[in-house]
């Protein structure tokens, strides 16, 4: 979101005075009605992004927090611009290349990669058997016209109930260490952020599970770092920092 904002910040920062002024009367009783309407007379792709990601957090305040949504969308609106800000301050300040960015949907344990073809791979797969991001995600999967039911199917973690759900996750997690080993290239690092979470009064031993699976497929753990977590302490109170290489066949 940042990098694609930077080249359009001028243009979100008029919309900003736009949208204030056409909406902020009405918000009380055409909340709603008269956002969407601002933002999808948007022309420019990444400004309308900029502003439907702000809404979405905006909905997620109202729902999870009880923040009424007109404040917590324009609070909201002022904290991305003030980050996006400083972002382009930083790059221009210290004449940083930014890289390009190509974003897709896909399923992780089916790459439309081909083999060998990545120089490395950073990832954090889902904590899902401890929190169901499809439950979690409700309000913003609706808003942004999914059917909640249709999708569950589809996500790791979230399926099946018990033991069967964690079996399932597990998995689910071979088939996407699969897939990274497939598609890293030789001697290249996969980086995985992983943690063991609390499901049912017990711990999931999931780190010790996708190192033990890693390197049973090819991956050599070159490093495990423990990295402290900060607001799920109901569900895992650390999670580990995992590096692995792709090891060579001798």
């Amino acid at each position: 979101m940042k990098t694609e904002s930077i080249d359009v910040f001028p243009q979100i920062t008029e919309w900003e005075e736009e949208i204030t002024k056409g909406i902020r009367p009405s918000l009380f009783n055409l909340e709603g009605k008269t956002l969407d309407g601002m933002i999808n007379s948007i022309h420019e792709e990444r400004i309308r992004n900029f502003y439907k990601m702000a809404k979405l957090v905006a909905i997620s305040d109202n729902v999870r927090r009880g923040r009424e949504f007109s404040k917590a969308f324009f609070k909201n609106l002022e904290l991305m611009i003030s980050s996006v800000s400083d972002y382009t301050q930083i790059v221009d300040r210290l004449n940083l290349r930014l890289g390009w960015v190509d974003i897709k949907t896909g399923d992780s344990r089916a790459l439309p990669v081909e083999n060998k073809s990545i120089d490395g791979i950073v990832t954090s797969p889902p904590y899902s058997i401890a929190l169901d991001y499809v439950s979690n995600d409700a309000h913003a999967l609706r808003e942004l016209g999914y059917n909640i039911s249709g999708i569950r199917e589809g996500f790791i973690g979230v399926r099946g109930k018990g033991q069967t759900r964690v079996d399932l996750y597990n998995e689910d997690m071979k088939l996407s260490l699969q897939e990274m080993f497939r598609v890293l290239k030789p001697k290249k690092y996969a980086v995985i952020v992983i943690g063991n979470a609390t499901y049912l009064g017990q711990e999931v031993k999931t780190v010790e599970f996708t190192i033990d699976y890693a390197e049973k497929i090819g991956f050599k753990l070159v490093k495990n770092i423990d990295k402290i977590i900060f607001g799920l302490y109901n569900v895992m109170l650390k999670e580990n920092i995992l590096i692995f290489q792709k090891e060579v066949p001798k």
